[in-house]
């Protein structure tokens, strides 16, 4: 693994796991640029995405939100069960609990500029309250939200032309080139919700405490610790120390999903993840996964993903050659 420089941004050489997932769904990645904090914890990234047709991504989401740009070309993008054509110019916007994946025909072709970033980097409890606001987008949309922004809104191009300027950014690295694309970023929302009609303002609400935001982490930590046993709701509230019915409207400010709605998409996950990497039956991953049942099972995978855990199985061995295991 190669050493982070000193300093806050080094260009990735060894691609990270998304970016090798997007290779094995066809996307030829080009240039990929991160900003990371003196961790070593990947705050942004950004990469030029090149696909050729025939090309059909499998459904599939980021722990990261997503902001991408259609440099050229034409294609078909599903998100949840919403269905939008691609064109030149379209600006996209998915949280982290979108279920996406993009279409191309035969003979199509597609250039993006395509960003991931964790909220931390607009926003955590240290900040104010003005820079929660660019979040709004994300977590609190109103029943006029489009994933993807209106084309005949001046903004939209303008907008395209702000993530067409972080790429440059990050080309030529001039000085306080970070500070930029941050303040680059921050623009696109503000831009966003000067100009559209996507927040939910009744819904809009001030950011949690940090006492409040440590231990609902502590919760999401234990989650994933124990996704293959039984989760109960008292058991969550009690590590975040309040009550059950005061714990789930707690945790869905935070998380922008119930926390039945995040157990069932993390165990989807998890299992995405096993149908990859493993030659394990689809009986055992759900087992594995913390359903108790195969109907369950199914149930939800189809509900997260739009497709049944047999079609994923079946992908894995179209890619590898492998037979599949049911």
């Amino acid at each position: 693994m190669r050493d982070i420089p000193k300093g806050f941004f080094h260009k990735v050489f060894n691609l990270s796991l998304t970016e090798r997932q997007w290779i094995f769904m066809g996307v030829d990645v080009l240039n990929v640029y991160d900003l990371r904090d003196k961790s070593g914890t990947t705050l942004l990234s950004l990469g030029v995405h090149r696909l050729t047709g025939p090309h059909t991504a499998e459904m599939h989401s980021h722990h990261e939100l997503e902001l991408s740009w259609v440099r050229s070309g034409h294609g078909v993008y599903h998100i949840g069960d919403r269905q939008y054509d691609v064109a030149p110019g379209d600006v996209f916007l998915l949280n982290n609990t979108e279920f996406h994946g993009l279409f191309l025909p035969e003979s199509g072709k597609l250039d993006q500029l395509v960003i991931h970033f964790r909220p931390s980097f607009i926003w955590n409890s240290l900040s104010n309250d003005i820079d929660y606001n660019f979040l709004l987008i994300f977590f609190e949309r109103s029943e006029h939200f489009s994933n993807r922004l209106d084309r005949e809104n001046p903004a939209t191009a303008h907008i395209g032309e702000l993530i067409h300027d972080m790429a440059r950014e990050f080309e030529e690295q001039k000085i306080c080139y970070e500070l930029l694309i941050k303040i680059k970023l921050q623009t696109i929302f503000a831009e966003i919700i000067r100009n559209y009609d996507y927040i939910d303002n009744k819904k809009a609400v001030k950011p949690l405490p940090e006492s409040d935001i440590n231990q609902l982490n502590e919760v999401l930590r234990y989650i994933d610790a124990h996704l293959d046993g039984e989760l109960r709701l008292a058991r969550l509230a009690e590590i975040a120390h309040v009550s059950p019915a005061y714990f789930s409207t707690l945790f869905k400010r935070f998380n922008g999903q119930s926390p039945v709605e995040y157990i069932v998409y993390k165990r989807v996950q998890r299992a995405i993840e096993y149908i990859r990497t493993t030659n394990r039956s689809l009986t055992e991953i759900s087992l594995s996964c913390g359903f108790n049942n195969s109907t369950n099972f199914y149930k939800a995978f189809h509900k997260v993903t739009g497709h049944t855990p047999a079609y994923y199985r079946q992908k894995e061995f179209t890619s590898s050659g492998e037979p599949p295991v049911s």
